[in-house]
C-alpha cells in the first residue's frame, strides 16, 4: 500500500489539489494532518474529503512545526496501516506533485532496494533534491548571513550538491523532505522525524538516523517530481533566520556532537546577523 502523509498549514486549497492529483497518481490511502491552522482550513479539508474512504484528515491541537506535525500522520497510518513491512510512506508538501509512474517508481526502488532508506526522484528536473550531509565546519562557514548570502550566489550550498550519476539509482545522504518515499517499517525503526527540530534541518536529523541503522538514502535519476517551494511560509527574513539557527544548532549538538565554545560562537554570530537585518529592513 502507498500511503502519502500531506502536512497543511493555512493554504487548503493547496492541500486539496495535491490530495486529488496524488490520489489521480494511484495512492491508496492519505493521511492529511492540518497543523493548527489559524484560518478555517481543518473545517474545509474535512467536508471535501468527508465522503472519501481514502482521505484521512485529522489535527494537530498546535502548530509543532514540519517533524512533529508528520509524525502526527505517522503515528495514525502506523495505527491504521498495519502491514508496515509491505507499505510504502510517501512524505508530500502540498506544493509537490508526482505522476503516477513516478510514484510507482519510488514505491518499488523503496520496496526492493535492500536497506533503502529515503528515496526519491529529481526536483524539477535538478538534483537539488539530495545533498551532502551537513558537517560543523561547513555549519559554522554557512552560519554566517553574509558568507550565507556570497556562496549561495556562487550556487553552493551547505553539504554541496551532488552530481548526477550515469546509474538511474545513487547513494545520497540528503533528501529533501518535499517529496520522499521509505518503507514504513523503516520509518518506524528508526522512530520517524526528530521533533527538536522546528521547520528546518529535519531531513539532516532524519539522515543521521537512518546511517545509524545502516539505510541508505538513494536518489532515482529517471522519476522527476515538481515543487513550487515556499507553499505556506510567509515568515519575514530574521524570523526564519531565527527558527532556522535553532534548528540547526540543535541538530549540530545532538547528532554531531558541538560543544559549548562553538555553540556560544554561533550564538553570537547569529545576534550580529540579525541585528544587520532588521538595520537593513529585512
Amino acid at each position: 500500500m502507498k500511503i502519502g502523509i500531506v502536512l497543511n498549514f493555512n493554504n487548503y486549497q493547496q492541500t486539496m489539489e495535491c490530495a486529488q492529483r496524488l490520489l489521480k497518481s494511484g495512492m491508496d490511502q492519505i493521511v492529511v494532518v492540518d497543523n493548527a491552522s489559524s484560518n478555517n482550513s481543518y473545517r474545509l479539508l474535512l467536508d471535501e474529503f468527508e465522503s472519501n474512504q481514502q482521505v484521512n484528515v485529522i489535527l494537530s491541537k498546535q502548530n509543532c512545526g514540519y517533524a512533529t506535525g508528520n509524525n502526527i500522520g505517522l503515528l495514525f497510518a502506523e495505527k491504521h496501516f498495519t502491514d508496515w513491512k509491505s507499505n510504502v510512506i510517501f512524505i508530500v508538501n502540498p506544493d509537490s506533485s508526482i505522476s503516477q509512474k513516478g510514484l510507482e517508481q519510488l514505491a518499488d526502488v523503496t520496496l526492493n532496494t535492500p536497506n533503502a532508506g529515503a528515496v526519491t526522484g529529481l526536483i524539477n528536473g535538478t538534483n537539488k533534491s539530495v545533498w551532502h550531509h551537513m558537517t560543523p565546519m561547513t555549519s559554522f562557514i554557512f552560519n554566517s548571513w553574509i558568507l550565507k548570502w556570497c556562496l549561495i550566489k556562487m550556487n553552493h550550498r551547505e553539504g554541496g550538491f551532488y552530481k548526477i550519476a550515469q546509474e538511474s539509482i545513487q547513494n545520497v545522504d540528503v533528501v529533501m523532505g518535499a517529496l520522499f518515499a521509505i518503507k514504513q517499517s523503516t520509518f518506524r525503526d528508526i522512530g520517524y522525524f526528530d521533533t527538536g527540530t522546528f521547520l528546518y534541518y529535519e531531513e539532516e536529523g532524519l539522515a543521521v538516523k537512518l546511517a545509524q541503522k545502516h539505510y541508505q538514502s538513494l536518489l532515482v535519476n529517471n522519476v522527476n517530481f515538481e515543487h513550487i517551494g515556499r507553499g505556506s511560509t510567509t515568515l519575514n527574513k530574521v524570523s526564519f533566520k531565527k527558527i532556522n539557527d535553532a534548528s540547526r544548532l540543535y541538530i549540530l549538538k545532538k547528532y554531531y556532537g558541538v560543544g559549548k565554545v562553538y555553540s556560544n560562537v554561533t550564538l553570537m554570530v547569529n545576534r550580529i546577523d540579525n541585528v544587520i537585518l532588521k538595520v537593513m529592513k529585512r
